[in-house]
């Protein structure tokens, strides 16, 4: 355990401030996956070739999945859920491998911030850790994905 993580669960403290951070992290969690797969549907209309185009179309299926879950554990600590705002696409888009890139990095930084999540509650919440250490784990399978799809895919091409 890092000396930031050790300071980082002696000012926290209380069980209620540890739970309103839990729902927080699961709120944003939420918004952040139902734009991914919003971002991966948009992909996965505009990919050139058909085999790309359904394994988008499959990851964006995925991630709805994994916010629906998001969803149901607000919903369990008795949040309300509102619809997550639509994201814009986001710049640099220019072709598909491009594209490509930009939803790796995203799905990359959701892991990463889902790993992290997982080891901040893992002592106070586990229920909740164990949702992000699977989600987690889910997302670095969309990344080996998302990697045999840019892959495939040329750099140079354009749309």
């Amino acid at each position: 355990m890092s000396m930031l993580e050790r300071i980082s669960r002696l000012v926290v403290g209380s069980s209620a401030a540890t739970a309103h951070d839990a729902t927080d992290a699961l709120r944003q969690c939420y918004v952040d996956c139902v734009a991914r797969a919003d971002q991966l549907s948009r992909h996965a209309e505009m990919a050139p070739q058909a085999q790309a185009a359904e394994g988008l179309a499959e990851l964006a299926a995925a991630e709805g999945k994994q916010a629906e879950r998001l969803r149901d554990a607000l919903r369990a600590a008795g949040q309300p859920v509102s619809t997550a705002p639509a994201a814009s696409l986001p710049p640099g888009a220019l072709n598909h491998w491009a594209r490509l890139v930009q939803d790796l990095e995203a799905h990359r930084l959701s892991t990463q911030g889902l790993r992290e999540l997982a080891v901040h509650f893992a002592e106070t919440l586990p229920d909740t850790a164990a949702l992000f250490d699977e989600l987690c784990r889910e997302e670095h399978v969309h990344c080996e994905r998302l990697r045999g799809l840019i892959a495939r895919a040329d750099p140079q091409a354009l749309d």
